[in-house]
């Protein structure tokens, strides 16, 4: 599959985005500087760019996969190879610190928490919270409920599994809206998985060939910019519905990126589409590294409201120099190699048993 170079860009800026949002949150309740930077949690709805996203990749690259026997082997094998190695390794290394250093903050690891982190299953912790092992892990829990779907449905046409895909998710929100479903029920009925079903059909859209005119898709990006906007300046007491507020203009945002013809990198943004090939461990290993800047900067004794904006480009810098390096040096050799592996069983399986003498 050609990679869509604008997409490459969206996950660069959606993984920036949360760790802006995760950095100004870490210094109003870790620190309790408020005033330090201004609100930025809008930078959560690179979330929900990502989802759509992810919708819009499974129907654009399993392509050659609808209603073929191999499909759903295929299409799983490819998604575990490119989830588990890097998000069990740092789930790994979250509780190594643990053991290393019990004097650092962290939360109570039950081994039903570690169980279910290691497994993608939603768990309560005994703080109340709905996060594994690693807090941003939340969301592979409703990707990979999105995967397991997704793989069922391969073995149909492409309109078809993503009709079949579509109709799971939306019942099932309109399931966890009327009744108390008991969990995991109840979490994986959270109206965002709607958001998969907005990148779906966008990658329909797409692969029927259609394509916007280059005002076009602009416009949908300044709707979306726009919509996002408002939910920022609006009053915290405004009811916030996350698919609305966030889940379309994001669908807006990654319409318009996608949606023309076909292009090459742009000049100057070829940094922004590394990034974004590295944007799965820049999203995991953000707040490690943003853990150690903060404790850098404390023990430094400089006034982080004074150096707030430093501060946030320092964890910035640090995270992408660590995510290209976990990415070219661990993330893409163990997916090549368990990709190779799996290629050279399979040819060994399928080998025709030699004829009887």
């Amino acid at each position: 599959m050609q990679s869509i170079f604008s997409i490459r860009v969206l996950r660069a800026l959606a993984a920036l985005a949360v760790l802006a949002g995760h950095a100004q949150d870490d210094l109003v309740h870790r620190l309790g500087l408020a005033q330090a930077l201004p609100d930025m949690r809008l930078g959560y709805a690179g979330v929900d760019v990502f989802f759509v996203i992810s919708g819009f990749i499974m129907v654009h690259a399993s392509g050659g996969l609808f209603a073929t026997p191999d499909g759903p082997r295929i299409f799983l094998k490819r998604r575990l190879i490119r989830i588990v190695p890097l998000y069990w390794s740092v789930t790994t290394l979250y509780l190594a610190i643990t053991l290393v250093a019990p004097h650092l903050p962290h939360k109570a690891y039950s081994p039903g928490m570690v169980a279910a982190s290691y497994f993608f299953l939603p768990w309560i912790a005994s703080d109340g919270l709905n996060e594994p092992v690693v807090g941003q892990g939340w969301t592979l829990n409703y990707e990979i409920l999105f995967y397991v779907l997704f793989c069922v449905a391969v073995t149909r046409p492409r309109y078809q599994a993503v009709l079949l895909v579509s109709s799971v998710l939306a019942v099932g929100v309109m399931a966890g809206n009327i009744f108390a479903l008991p969990m995991p029920l109840a979490y994986w009925s959270n109206e965002i998985v709607l958001e998969f079903v907005f990148g779906m059909a966008i990658g329909l859209v797409y692969t029927s060939g259609m394509r916007l005119q280059r005002w076009s898709r602009l416009l949908l990006i300044g709707a979306g910019l726009l919509l996002l906007g408002r939910t920022a300046f609006e009053s915290g007491a405004a009811e916030f519905h996350r698919l609305p507020d966030w889940g379309i203009p994001a669908a807006l945002i990654v319409a318009g990126a996608v949606l023309g013809a076909p292009s090459g990198a742009w000049a100057g943004a070829r940094p922004m589409g590394v990034i974004g090939d590295a944007s799965y461990a820049l999203y995991l290993i953000h707040p490690l590294v943003g853990r150690a800047v903060r404790e850098l900067f404390v023990r430094s004794g400089a006034d982080l409201v004074a150096v707030s904006w430093f501060y946030l480009v320092t964890a910035a810098a640090a995270t992408i120099v660590a995510a290209l390096a976990v990415h070219f040096w661990f993330e893409r050799p163990i997916t090549r190699a368990l990709g190779e592996r799996y290629e050279i069983r399979k040819r060994l399986v399928e080998r025709p048993a030699p004829a009887a003498k």
